[in-house]
């Protein structure tokens, strides 16, 4: 039966080992390649499935646990005291266990294994976890309480030790409900418990929180109470919990089930589970049990069917660690990294040596806390003394490469065994240290945090050190270390260890990294990005613009508008662009088209082909507007989609102002602080500013959600304020632009303007600023000067001839008006003599505008006579006066004729008066009608041309160089503006209001309520004046009343006329707010008086007979008991005057009799409905109109000023002549339309709200505002900076660094005072302070080198007076140097036996985990390795790699591993030569044992049994040549130390174990030993030997001689971490020296296919070599006599 491996990551046992005699915590890893199924627990007393939760069913149906199955009695020889007390539940008394109980060997007693179970000899019986445990359905899961420890629940589940890694992250991930990390910390160290210094203790909590909260990581523990667990589940507890994150710190505790401490406290024997169950920690801990942590969030808690089992989590822990670390984080397709893993490192035993060491071979980075204690210490001991090494090699390629080798000086390595030695004994010395060394062979994945300020290799955070470890071990791979960062959050740790000085970073590397993390919303990372070369012209696509708007999550907002639209669209799969453009639209107003509308490359394109690569099944256009496409293009949609059909629709160009892009889909997203960044980046700073305020505010009114539309308007109101800010920076620089800029249109903002932005979304505060008000005040006196005075003004209105003398004009005053003056007079009669000069198809050239513009600086001449006149009455101001003046006029004739002239009789006023009403008609009509800001006319002359003709003849119109007229036949020659730097120009004819249809218009019109009063009056004139004519007496009278109430409503309407006044204008807006509060306050009020009214009538009147004339009577009584009339005489009436009688009162001859009964109780019910009514409800009423006019007078200049400029604008566009006589102006734009309609285009009229500049001046006026703009930002962000806040928190900073001075000066005083010396403090003068002890030892080290520079300057002196020739040693200098050379031989001679003892004891074939896989053998002691030493637990681990199991010709075929013993027996030949395979397996060190058919490796137990990565069982030959030379200088002399020459050897990088080795290999079959090792030092060190192909004989020639003169070193078993109990290598090392160099000099080392580098190594015991080479190079150097 084959044996199913699965690869695990390194085990991560906790320190639960140490100290502990039975091994048995390495529990062997057969029993987890047995596919053996498991079998359901009985359904005896199990609940139904259907009234479960899914939590229940799931873990029920696919979580298993292990029981013993067979009853094997434990001898009775063992330590029963060292046993816990076993509490079985439902045996006798809890926690006391009966003597006579037998226990099995399992661990647990005979009571809880069943009755049914079969039993086995007492303690003979071999008991194996394989074959006496069976799974069954786990009985302990659900959620803990731990009493004591607060009411939060813990999820907890017992699980099967062969449980599959699939369900444990389903059950994690699924059931659990656990969000994907971004970081897996492993957390290893002390499972006792001990003590750390109280800074530390804070530093490591706080900063382990940190990194979690931060980067969403996952911490794994082992669970328990006690050691390292126990201090993470404190710092979950002080600093996770309390923690006002989001983001909830997760915990796993994996521990053993067999070793957890009232355990049957978690166990439902239903299998239904807790919910939750109590847990309590006890006072006293049992032996070989611990106590769950009660801070921990989960807990795996792994079964074998054993008990007091130490280690059985350990592989179970690496498998998930290793699962979870093959998830992707949740950062992007492109962005995403699978989950790293670092670990962290506290205190420990050997255990956490053990751990550290398998955590490096398997490439996981591990951060060490200098300070814990114990193996923490030993570890950054060794890593702060020991020196990273850079040696050149030459790679397969040639090129030179470093490669960091870890060196070890002797004295390093000999205080390392001393440390080692003290901290954990003798025992297994040579294995912790060489551990120890091992552990650090690739420095990059060791960091120490070292807690301590300016401390060497230190780090001042130890989240800053974890994650500096991981960036550190993907160094090399810069996109790596940015995803990492990007998943973490981490823009602190971006910026110190990626973006650095000394790296430059491709700007396209950076794109995919740019896309996440906007989607992610990283802020910091998408400035940092843009300030590290990421332009978004190169960035910013329409495909990556696609992606981001279809990565929005549905449960916001925008997706369910965008959704909404996409569907009306017709688009199935995806958000289009076009669907943005028309939510834009939606929210800013019909008169801002998105240029997504327009673009027909943006509009028609294949979303689904950028998107998926597949081109969409229609390419129709079914859901988009058609109003627009007709209105854009002038064609039919049919004609459209033909044409774009030839297009390259595929080809994606660049945006020309990407930040505005992502700069609305920030803001659309209501990502504030996202939009902030893009903004300050991109143009136009105010009119964004305003377009983000207006698409918030409607955003805001759009949501249900009340935190949702609080924050948008706090958001919109945050924009609207930087607008502001901007606006007045620019007023303040320069008066003048900043007009320009109010007025400018925005060709990518829908072709709007500042002014109209801030006036359709409402910004009153906008509108109210000086700017905006000093352009209204001259658009509102036109060409008349500011000077002039109101009373001048209305003087001139009366008498005209005073026009001349009083009124003064712009030309007259100022400048300005001057520039004005000409720009509008001169410039348009300019402009009407080219206009003559064009043909029908010509557009107006900008240039001709620009040259015109270079006469407003000349000076003026003086206006002319009829100027003066046109200027005069054409300045809004005079056309309000007069329009006011006709109003009074109107409104006295109109009350003329329904006083003295309304009779039968239809007189000449009211054919005058109808006249005047039906000018007031035609006016309204025009403004429904009218083109907002509009200076165009269609010109169906440009339908004749294509959508591509129709914008490229615009762009070329446009242009400054641009003075040809474009020519229509020539449409396949304008096909060709995309590109980078193209800029799409709307034609004049798509202009903000090109877009309103008539129901947009209409819309626009109703909204204003003195619109609606408009069409009031005139509705009801129509309805008198069609009653008037009617001829009849009655008619005539209603025909009064309807005029009369008309009439009211005109004169009404005469208060629009007050906005224009300061005082008086804020007055009409509190009385439109007041009316809406009425309004529902009259809805309130109408319930009492409905209720009262009806309640009183009844009770007066019963029986009353229903009709109109009854409801009219009921409501009155209520209604005007408001007021104070009480009817009382009606309800105290009495006969005579009234009757009970039917016909009496019903014929009206008397009135109706109240009932007695309401004599009584209708002034009862009265006084309540009074009380009620009158003293509270108006009350009320009164209260909120006092605070409508409390906040309105707050604004008042705001309402002010925004009612102003709507009035202004009225009559800016308003005709000249007032009504009647406006008719004239009607018809003569009736007749100019007509005109224009005839010859297609008409003259464009200049506008002072809107006006478009050249491009080089519009250019000039942008760069001007982005300027003053970021000047703005950036002083703002330094006022922040200073202000007290961020003073209190650097305060707050340099506090704490002070204190941390003080606590670490007071941890010096106590260590002073524990080590017997008194600690520093205040003394009397003539007492002695002691200082601590590390400046004390300092002191005398500086002492005592004084001491012996004097006696060496003594003995010179006396030696130059002697005038002695020869040389001498000074005494002192002479007796420390001999201590030095004898402590350095000492240490050399320590680390030569420890070579030695490292080959004897067969280490490296003892490493716990196995080369190239995930597998861990059995530990096996120092003391138990051979194989006569009896080690009764000793379970290897059977594995064979995969590539041996398929029978390679260089494996045996046979797996004997995989046969009963007694088929083993003569299938293979061992101690002889195996013909059959042509395999000598005779062994260099004599007959070696056979075992069951099974070769036994003669050095003793491995810990694993099978072939491993070894071909063949028994002994595998290879050889090993060392080829070597002397070292020498650069002018040829051999290196010298310590009197000793030094030598050289041929050394290669190995891929596998990234250590230096000897350039050997396995002997082929047939092979001999002689052949194999030339052929692999050719192929892995020399590779294509030298480029030169003539001296490639002579070097052959002369290398087969130094082969042939090679010296053997040794011969036998070679100590590799590949072998096995059944496998192993035997070498033959032979080495060839060249003495002279003369042979080895031409040779280019270069490494082979096999190898990544090959390098010449100078000989040294502190090199760090594979396998047992460093023993074969120390027997070299012996025989060379050379240094070592």
């Amino acid at each position: 039966m084959d044996k199913k491996v699965t690869k695990v990551s390194p085990a991560d046992p906790m320190d639960t080992i140490e100290n502990m005699e039975s091994p048995s915590h390495g529990k062997s890893l057969i029993s987890l390649h047995y596919n053996e199924e498991a079998v359901d627990a009985e359904n005896v007393g199990a609940a139904p499935v259907e009234t479960m939760t899914y939590q229940q069913r799931w873990i029920r149906d696919n979580i298993k646990m292990r029981v013993c199955t067979k009853f094997v009695e434990k001898p009775t020889n063992v330590n029963s005291d060292l046993l816990p007390p076993v509490r079985v539940p439902g045996k006798g008394l809890p926690g006391i266990q009966s003597e006579a109980e037998p226990i099995c060997r399992c661990g647990y007693p005979r009571s809880t294994h069943g009755q049914s179970l079969s039993s086995g000899t007492s303690g003979m019986e071999d008991w194996k976890v394989d074959t006496h445990t069976k799974a069954t359905r786990t009985n302990a899961f659900g959620t803990v309480e731990f009493l004591g420890f607060g009411e939060n629940e813990r999820n907890y589940v017992r699980v099967d030790v062969d449980t599959k890694m699939k369900d444990m992250m389903e059950l994690m991930m699924d059931v659990w409900g656990l969000e994907k990390p971004n970081l897996l910390i492993s957390v290893t160290g002390g499972a006792k418990n001990f003590t750390m210094k109280q800074k530390l203790k804070e530093e490591f909590r706080r900063g382990l929180m940190k990194v979690a909260r931060s980067t969403g990581a996952w911490i794994i523990t082992g669970g328990t109470n006690a050691g390292v667990m126990k201090h993470v589940g404190e710092a979950v507890r002080d600093y996770g919990l309390v923690s006002a994150s989001t983001n909830p710190i997760i915990v796993i505790g994996v521990a053993t089930w067999g070793c957890i401490q009232n355990k049957e406290d978690l166990t439902d024997s239903e299998c239904r589970g807790k919910w939750p169950a109590s847990y309590r920690l006890g006072k006293k801990q049992r032996p070989k049990e611990s106590f769950l942590d009660p801070n921990h969030t989960h807990f795996v808690l792994v079964d074998n069917g054993t008990q007091h089992q130490f280690g059985v989590e350990i592989p179970f822990r690496a498998w998930m660690e290793n699962s979870i670390a093959n998830m992707k984080t949740n950062t992007g397709k492109n962005a995403s990294v699978y989950v790293p893993v670092v670990l962290l490192v506290l205190e420990g035993g050997p255990g956490t040596l053990e751990t550290a060491h398998q955590a490096v071979a398997n490439n996981t980075p591990i951060v060490i806390v200098q300070g814990s204690g114990r193996a923490a210490d030993i570890l950054a001991y060794a890593y702060q003394n020991s020196i990273g090494e850079e040696i050149g090699a030459t790679d397969q390629e040639g090129k030179t490469k470093k490669i960091t080798q870890t060196i070890f000086d002797a004295s390093v390595e000999a205080e390392i065994r001393n440390q080692v030695e003290e901290n954990f004994g003798k025992k297994n010395l040579v294995r912790h240290c060489e551990m120890v060394k091992e552990t650090l062979k690739n420095r990059d994945l060791v960091t120490v945090f070292e807690f301590s300020i300016g401390g060497r290799g230190s780090s001042k955070d130890i989240d800053r050190a974890i994650l500096q470890a991981l960036l550190r071990a993907n160094k090399d791979q810069i996109f790596d270390q940015l995803k990492l960062a990007l998943a973490w959050n981490r823009i602190d740790i971006a910026k110190s260890e990626i973006f650095t000085d000394d790296r430059f970073i491709q700007p396209s590397m950076l794109f995919e990294i740019m896309q996440s993390a906007l989607i992610l919303n990283r802020v910091t990372f998408v400035e940092l990005l843009m300030d590290n070369g990421v332009n978004l012209k190169d960035f910013l696509t329409k495909k990556r613009l696609l992606k981001l708007y279809n990565h929005i999550n549905k449960n916001t907002q925008l997706y369910q508008l965008l959704d909404k639209i996409r569907r009306k669209n017709g688009n199935e799969k995806y958000i289009s662009l076009v669907d943005v453009g028309c939510l834009i639209q939606d929210l800013i107003g019909d008169f801002y088209t998105p240029w997504y509308l327009l673009d027909p490359k943006v509009r028609d394109l294949d979303v689904e082909y950028l998107l998926d690569g597949v081109s969409a099944k229609c390419m129709g256009m079914p859901g988009i507007k058609k109003g627009i496409l007709s209105m854009a293009t002038g064609q039919k949609q049919e004609t459209v989609e033909n044409e774009l059909l030839t297009s390259d629709e595929y080809q994606v160009p660049d945006f020309d102002n990407p930040f505005q892009e992502l700069f609305l889909w920030a803001v659309l997203l209501n990502r504030q602080e996202m939009a902030k960044i893009l903004w300050k980046g991109g143009k136009d700073a105010t009119a964004a500013a305003l377009v983000a305020s207006g698409m918030l505010n409607s955003l805001s009114r759009q949501t249900d959600d009340t935190e949702l539309a609080k924050k948008l308007k706090e958001n919109s109101q945050e924009f609207s304020n930087l607008a502001i800010a901007v606006l007045n920076e620019c007023y303040d620089v320069e008066e003048k632009k900043a007009q320009n800029l109010l007025i400018r249109e925005l060709e990518h903002w829908g072709a709007a303007t500042c002014v109209l932005l801030a006036v359709e979304s409402n910004n009153k505060k906008f509108i109210s600023q000086t700017a905006c008000q000093t352009l209204l005040n001259n658009v509102w006196m036109g060409h008349l000067s500011l000077d002039n005075q109101l009373l001048q003004l209305l003087l001139c209105v009366f008498i005209p001839p005073l026009i001349f003398p009083v009124i003064k004009f712009k030309g007259d005053s100022d400048q300005d008006g001057i520039e004005n003056l000409q720009e509008k007079g001169v410039l348009r009669d300019k402009k009407r003599k080219l206009e003559k000069q064009k043909t029908l198809s010509s557009i107006p050239v900008k240039e001709e505008k620009e040259d015109l513009q270079v006469d407003y600086e000349s000076k003026p001449s003086n206006l002319s006579f009829w100027k003066k006149l046109y200027y005069f009455y054409t300045a809004p101001v005079i056309i309000f006066a007069h329009n006011v003046l006709s109003y009074v006029i109107f409104l006295g004739l109109y009350s003329y004729i329904l006083l003295v002239k309304f009779n039968k009789d239809v007189s000449n006023e009211e054919i005058i008066l109808i006249i005047w009403v039906f000018s007031i008609f035609a006016e309204e009509v025009r403004q429904v009608t009218d083109r907002t800001f509009s200076n165009w006319t269609p010109c169906s002359l440009l339908s004749q041309y294509s959508i591509y003709e129709r914008i490229t003849i615009y762009r070329t119109s446009t242009n400054q160089n641009a003075s040809h007229i474009i020519n229509p036949s020539a449409s396949n020659n304008t096909q060709s503006f995309r590109g980078k730097n193209h800029s799409f120009h709307p034609p004049q004819k798509m202009q903000s209001s090109s877009t309103k249809n008539f129901n947009t218009k209409l819309h626009s019109y109703i909204t204003d309520p003195w619109n609606i009063v408009d069409v009031a009056t005139i509705f009801i004139f129509v309805m008198g004046i069609v009653l008037r004519f009617l001829r009849f007496d009655s008619t005539l009278e209603a025909a009064r009343c309807v005029m009369a109430l008309n009439l009211v409503i005109f004169f009404f309407r005469i208060l629009h006329i007050f906005s224009v006044h300061k005082q008086l204008g804020p007055k009409l807006v509190m009385i439109g707010r007041m009316l809406k509060d009425l309004l529902y306050f009259i809805i309130i009020l109408m319930v009492f008086v409905v209720s009262y009214s009806i309640a009183a009538y009844s009770v007066m009147y019963p029986n009353s007979e229903l009709s109109i004339v009854l409801v009219y009577n009921v409501m009155r009584l209520g209604y005007w008991n408001l007021y104070g009339e009480l009817f009382l005489e009606d309800i105290e009436r009495e006969e005579p005057d009234c009757s009970f009688d039917d016909s009496v009162y019903s014929n009206g001859s008397l009135p109706r009799c109240p009932s007695a009964v309401s004599r009584y109780a209708v002034p009862i019910l009265m006084g309540f409905y009074v009380l009620f009514c009158n003293i509270l409800l108006l009350n009320l009423l009164i209260a909120m109109f006092s605070n409508t006019y409390q906040i309105v007078q707050e604004n008042t200049d705001q309402y002010w000023c925004f009612q102003r400029y709507r009035l202004i604008y009225e009559y800016y566009t308003r005709p000249t002549l007032a009504p009647p006589l406006i008719l004239i102006s009607h018809m003569a734009l009736f007749i100019r339309w007509i005109f224009g309609k005839c010859s297609f285009c008409l003259s464009s009229q200049p506008s002072d709200l809107i006006k478009r500049f050249s491009s080089d001046k519009a250019r000039e006026l942008v760069q001007w505002e982005n300027m003053i703009a970021d000047a703005f930002m950036n002083r703002l962000e330094l006022e922040e900076k200073k202000n007290i806040e961020n003073r209190v928190i650097n305060t707050q900073e340099s506090i704490h660094e002070l204190f941390f001075k003080l606590d670490e000066l007071q941890d010096l005083q106590a260590t002073s005072g524990s080590s017997g010396q008194a600690p520093i403090s205040k003394a009397p003068v003539n007492q002695v302070v002691r200082m601590p002890p590390q400046m004390d030892k300092r002191l005398l080290a500086l002492e005592e080198q004084m001491q012996q520079s004097t006696v060496a300057l003594n003995w010179i002196m006396k030696i130059l007076q002697e005038q002695e020739k020869n040389t001498r040693v000074a005494p002192m200098l002479e007796d420390k140097r001999e201590n030095e050379k004898q402590k350095k031989e000492k240490d050399k001679a320590l680390v030569k036996n420890t070579v030695e003892e490292r080959k004897r004891l067969n280490y490296k074939a003892r490493l716990p985990c196995y080369p190239q896989s995930l597998i861990n053998r059995f530990p096996v002691p120092d003391h138990k390795v051979s194989w006569e030493i009896p080690f009764p637990e000793y379970d290897p681990v059977i594995y064979e790699a995969p590539e041996v199991k398929e029978h390679p010709y260089w494996a045996d075929t046979i797996d004997l591993i995989f046969m009963k013993p007694e088929e083993r027996i003569g299938k293979i030949k061992f101690n002889e030569y195996d013909d059959l395979n042509k395999v000598n397996r005779k062994s260099y060190v004599g007959t070696y044992q056979v075992q069951d058919g099974l070769p036994l490796n003669p050095t003793g137990r491995t810990g694993l049994i099978g072939r491993g990565l070894l071909g063949r069982y028994g002994p595998n030959h290879c050889g090993d040549p060392i080829v070597t030379r002397w070292k020498r200088d650069d002018i040829g002399n051999v290196v010298m130390k310590e009197g000793k020459k030094v030598l050289e050897f041929v050394a290669i990088f190995r891929k596998d174990n990234k250590l230096w080795s000897i350039p050997g290999g396995m002997c082929e079959p047939g092979q001999k030993v002689s052949q194999c090792l030339k052929a692999e030092f050719t192929e892995e060190a020399l590779g294509s030997l030298v480029e030169d192909s003539n001296m490639e004989e002579k070097i052959k020639s002369d290398l087969k001689i130094m082969m042939e003169e090679g010296e053997e070193i040794y011969k036998g078993i070679c100590d590799d971490p590949r072998n096995t109990d059944n496998s192993w290598l035997e070498t033959v090392v032979f080495n060839y020296h060249d003495d002279t160099g003369k042979v080895l000099h031409p040779f280019l080392l270069r490494a082979g296919e096999t190898v990544e580098a090959a390098s010449w190594l100078e000989v040294s015991s502190s090199l760090m070599l594979h396998s047992s080479h460093l023993y074969y190079v120390q027997l070299v150097a012996e025989k060379l006599n050379a240094f070592f």
